[in-house]
This record gives C-alpha cells, structure tokens and sequence, in this order.
C-alpha cells in the first residue's frame, strides 16, 4: 500500500492541507488506529481478501480526511475488526460480504470478496445487495484507498454516476 505510505509521510502532527472539488481547501486530520493482533485477525470470516487483512495488520482502523475543526464526521472512517462484524450484522450484509466503513454523511463502504469475477467495493446509503450493482466498484481494497488517497478524500465514484 505504498499510498497509505506515501500519504502517512506527508503528514505533519496528523494533518495535511488537500484541495477538493471547486477549489476547496482545508487542513484535514487523518488518525490510524494500531494494527490488528493474529487474535483480532482470526475473528474474521475466513474468505476475508488478503489485501484487507493486510491493511487491518497495519492500522486496525482509520480515520481519514477529517475537517480539522469539524466535530460531525466529514471524512472517512475505516472500522476497526470489531466494527466491522458490529457493522455487517447491523446493515444485514450478505454472504461474503464485510462493512469495511463509512463515508461522509454515514455512507456505507462495503467489500465484496471471494467473488470468481474479482472483489468489488460497494458505497451508498442503505445498500441493496440485489438490485443496485451501479454502486459496486469494480476493484479491491487497496485500489479503492488508493485512488481515495488521489482524490484527496473525494467520493470519486460518484464523479461518473
């Protein structure tokens, strides 16, 4: 995840200064929670994707292009393993199928793995596993944080919907 990486070194007391859509710029506060133990790792279903899991080794959760200021949570929050069996509980995820987070205004981030076509990143509100394939990203994990790290914290799938 050389994003994450490059991303983590730019920062300056845990904040970087990004430029969003229609000139906004703000200094946003990013937070990584210390990585997961094999204990918290083994509590995941066993077709969790490699790349997630790796994530999780490294920062067992984030937050990431918070408003400095802001106190309502404006950015990005990776759950930690406890949150996201907490979380595919309570929005009835489907069989392989783990809530990976949320998005500004409480958008869900879903990964879909152990899929024969690839894993996929869901994002909306209220998902409809069944019906509503257009909010499945056609990537994993690490390519979806990757091109948010690019786009500087935007929802930048919904740029072609």
């Amino acid at each position: 995840m050389i994003a994450l990486e490059t991303l983590k070194g730019r920062l300056v007391d845990g904040l970087l200064e990004v430029q969003k859509e229609e000139g906004y710029v703000a200094r946003e506060r990013f937070i990584f929670n210390r990585g997961a133990t094999d204990e918290q790792l083994a509590l995941l279903p066993a077709w969790t994707a490699d790349d997630y899991q790796a994530f999780l080794r490294q920062h067992n959760g984030a937050k990431l292009f918070q408003h400095e200021t802001l106190s309502y949570n404006d950015g990005f929050e990776l759950f930690s393993i406890e949150d996201c069996l907490t979380y595919s509980e309570i929005w009835e995820c489907p069989e392989n199928f783990l809530a990976i987070g949320a998005g500004p205004d409480g958008e869900w981030i879903v990964y879909e793995m152990n899929r024969p076509a690839g894993n996929r990143i869901w994002s909306g509100e209220f998902l409809n596993f069944e019906e509503w394939e257009e909010d499945a990203m056609p990537f994993g994990f690490e390519r979806w944080l990757d091109y948010l790290i690019v786009a500087q914290g935007t929802q930048f799938w919904e740029w072609f919907r």
